[in-house]
C-alpha cells in the first residue's frame, strides 16, 4: 500500500503544497532548510531549499548536515536506555547511586527518569560571567556547577521546566557504566546500528564535508553566521550536540519503529507522557495546550488529530522540527539552517495538509 499511497499523495495535492509552503520560508539565495516526511518507508516529500554555507554558496542538498541541536536529547536517552535493556542501568535509579562522591542529599532523590522528563527540580546556574566562556563552554564546563548543588528548584516530578545540562549528568553516568566515552558508545551502539553514516557529535576541531553554517538576518538584512564562536553553550553534546542530515534522521526515525536500538516496550515508555508542559508555571518552552514532555520527547495530543510525539531543537541559528505519528509510521523532518520564520506555525499547517491528504486515515 505504501508506494500506491506515495503516488496518491502526490496526486491529491501533498506535494504541491507542502513545497508551496517551504517556498514561502526560504529564498533561493537565502539560508534554507532540509524537509523530508515519510510514511512507513515510502517517502512522500523530500526537498531542499537555499543555502547551506553564504561564503562557498554550496546549496543544502542530501549532503547537508545541520546541528539538530535538542532534538539530540532522545538519542541520550534512548542510549541510556539501550543499557537498561542489558539491565546495567535504570532510568528509576537516582543520582546518587551513580556519583556518590556529590555529598549533597538531594541526589537521592533526583532520579534519571526526571532528568529526561524536565523534571527533576535542578536549577540551571551556570556560571554566565564570562561571554568567551560561555560561548565556549564544552561538556565539562557547563556541568561543573551540577557537583556542588545543594538545594532543588521545587520536589522532583512535581513540575516540567526544561533545562539542558542535567542531560550531561545522564551522559557521564553513562560512561561510568561503560567504561566508554559517551560520544565512543553512541557512535557504536546509535549511529553505526542505524546505519546514520553522516551524523556525529559536533567537534570544533573537525572539518567536516557538507557541513553547514547557521544565520540570523541583521540589523541591514544581511545574513550573519550564527553558530559555534558566536553562540553561547552551542558545543555540549548530551542534550544539543548532534550534526545529522535529513536523510538520516529518516534512518533515526525507522530504526526506532523497527526495533534496531530499543523494543517497543522501552520505545513506549519513551513515549509515554510524564509531565504537563500546558500548566507549567515556571518554563514556557513548547507551552501550548494539550502538550506533555515523555523521555527526551514532547507529546501533543491535540484533537482532532493522532497523537504526536517530536521534538524542537534551537542553536544560533539552527532550527529543527522532528515529529512523528506513530500510530500511521509518519515521521516529519524540517531542519533549518535559520530561525527568523515561525516553526509551530509551519508544524501545524504541514499537519493539516497531511490530513487533508489522508495520510492519517489508514
Amino acid at each position: 500500500m505504501g508506494a500506491v499511497f506515495a503516488a496518491q499523495a502526490g496526486a491529491n495535492g501533498l506535494e504541491q503544497r507542502i513545497d508551496s509552503l517551504m517556498q514561502s520560508r526560504y529564498g533561493e539565495d537565502e539560508p534554507g532548510a532540509a524537509v523530508l516526511i515519510m510514511k512507513g518507508d515510502d517517502v512522500l516529500f523530500e526537498r531542499y531549499y537555499g543555502i547551506a554555507d553564504m561564503e562557498t554558496r554550496e546549496p543544502i542538498s542530501s549532503k547537508t548536515t545541520f546541528n539538530i541541536a535538542s532534538v539530540s536529547k532522545q538519542f541520550t536517552v534512548v542510549g541510556a536506555m539501550t543499557l537498561q535493556q542489558k539491565g546495567l542501568f535504570n532510568m528509576g535509579d537516582t543520582v546518587a547511586r551513580y556519583f556518590p562522591e556529590w555529598e549533597s542529599e538531594i541526589w537521592q532523590k533526583v532520579t534519571f527518569k526526571h532528568l529526561a522528563s524536565h523534571t527533576s527540580g535542578v536549577p540551571d546556574t551556570r556560571d554566565r560571567s564570562s561571554r568567551e566562556a560561555c560561548v565556549y563552554a564544552d561538556d565539562s564546563v557547563s556541568m561543573s556547577y551540577i557537583p556542588h548543588l545543594s538545594e532543588l528548584a521545587f520536589e522532583p516530578g512535581t513540575y516540567y521546566d526544561y533545562i539542558n545540562p542535567t542531560f550531561i549528568i545522564m551522559a557521564n553516568a553513562m560512561e561510568r557504566v561503560t567504561g566508554t566515552p559517551f560520544v565512543q558508545y553512541q557512535q557504536k551502539e546509535i549511529f553505526d546500528r542505524c546505519r546514520m553514516t553522516k551524523t556525529y557529535y559536533f567537534d570544533p576541531k573537525a572539518v567536516v564535508p557538507h557541513q553547514s553554517h547557521a544565520y540570523v538576518p541583521d540589523e541591514n538584512g544581511e545574513w550573519k553566521q550564527y553558530d559555534y564562536g558566536e553562540e553561547t553553550f552551542f558545543a555540549t553534546r548530551p542534550d544539543g550536540g548532534i550534526y545529522s542530515t535529513a536523510r538520516d534522521m529518516a534512518k533515526w526515525e525507522k530504526a526506532l519503529r523497527e526495533g534496531v536500538v530499543l523494543n517497543q516496550h522501552y520505545l513506549m515508555r519513551a513515549y509515554q507522557p510524564v509531565i504537563s508542559v500546558a500548566d507549567s508555571p515556571l518554563c514556557d518552552y513548547q507551552r501550548r495546550p494539550n502538550t506533555y514532555y515523555a523521555l527526551g520527547w514532547f507529546v501533543d495530543k491535540t484533537p482532532g488529530f493522532p497523537t504526536k510525539v517530536y521534538h524542537t531543537g534551537d542553536n544560533g541559528g539552527y532550527q529543527a522540527y522532528v515529529a512523528k505519528y506513530p500510530e500511521h509510521d509518519v515521521a516529519i523532518i524540517v531542519l533549518e539552517n535559520r530561525n527568523d520564520n515561525d516553526r509551530w506555525s509551519m508544524a501545524v499547517e504541514v499537519d493539516a495538509i497531511l490530513k487533508d491528504a489522508g495520510v492519517f486515515a489508514d
